[in-house]
C-alpha cells in the first residue's frame, strides 16, 4: 500500500464467490490496482480501479462454459471495420443526418442494400409505410453523445419486405475521446405468428 498526501494506492483482487455452487465451471480471480484521492477534509474525491478487463471477461466466459461466445463491442472505427461475417453491421457518422459510411456483407444479406446503395444515405432508407421515423433520430442523437442504445424497429428491405430489426447502437471514438461514428449491429427477429 502506498499513501502520499491525499492519494492512496493499493492492490486489490476481484473474486467470485460460490460461482461453482451456482453452476460455473470455475471461480474467477482478477488482480488489479486501486488509486483513491481525498479532499483536505478526508472525503473521498476520486477512485480509479485498474485491471485487465478483457482478461476478466475471458475468465467469466470460460467459467460459464461458453468460451468464444462473448461479444466484444468495438469502441473505435478501426475496430468496427474489422471483417465480421456473423453480425449485420452498418456504420454512420455521429452527426445529423447520420449518413452511412460502411455496411458489411451480413447487413447486405438482411437488407438487400449494398455499400454502393447505402453510402451517403441515412438509415431512413429502411423506413417504409409502417416504420417509425422518430425513434431512429433520437437513438442517433443519444449515441452521438456517447450513450449506447438498443431498439426494435419495423424496417423494410430493398424489395419492400417488412422485418423486425433489433438494433444495438454503440458510439465509436477517436484518440481524443470524441464520438465520430456510430456502429449499429442489426439482428432480424423472427416474425410473430
Amino acid at each position: 500500500m502506498i499513501i502520499t498526501d491525499d492519494v492512496l494506492m493499493c492492490p486489490f483482487i476481484f473474486r467470485s464467490q460460490e460461482a461453482i455452487w451456482c453452476g460455473a465451471l470455475a471461480e474467477c480471480v482478477q488482480p488489479g490496482m486501486l488509486r483513491a484521492s481525498f479532499s483536505s477534509t478526508n472525503k473521498l474525491r476520486h477512485v480509479e480501479m485498474i485491471f485487465d478487463a478483457m482478461g476478466f471477461c475471458q475468465q467469466l466466459e470460460r467459467a460459464s462454459g461458453n468460451e468464444g461466445m462473448a461479444q466484444i463491442i468495438p469502441n473505435s472505427l478501426e475496430m468496427a471495420l474489422t471483417p465480421n461475417s456473423e453480425e449485420a453491421r452498418v456504420i454512420t457518422l455521429a452527426r445529423k443526418p447520420f449518413p452511412i459510411v460502411s455496411v458489411n456483407e451480413a447487413w447486405t444479406a438482411v437488407t438487400g442494400y449494398t455499400q454502393l446503395d447505402a453510402e451517403g444515405k441515412d438509415l431512413s432508407l429502411l423506413y417504409g409505410e409502417r416504420a417509425a421515423e422518430e425513434g431512429a433520430a433520437g437513438t442517433g442523437s443519444s449515441v452521438a453523445r456517447g450513450v449506447c442504445a438498443a431498439s426494435t424497429n419495423l424496417h423494410y428491405d430493398i424489395n419492400g419486405r417488412e422485418f423486425l430489426n433489433f438494433m444495438c447502437s454503440y458510439p465509436l471514438s477517436n484518440l481524443k475521446d470524441e464520438v465520430t461514428h456510430i456502429l449499429h449491429i442489426c439482428q432480424e427477429l423472427p416474425a410473430r405468428a
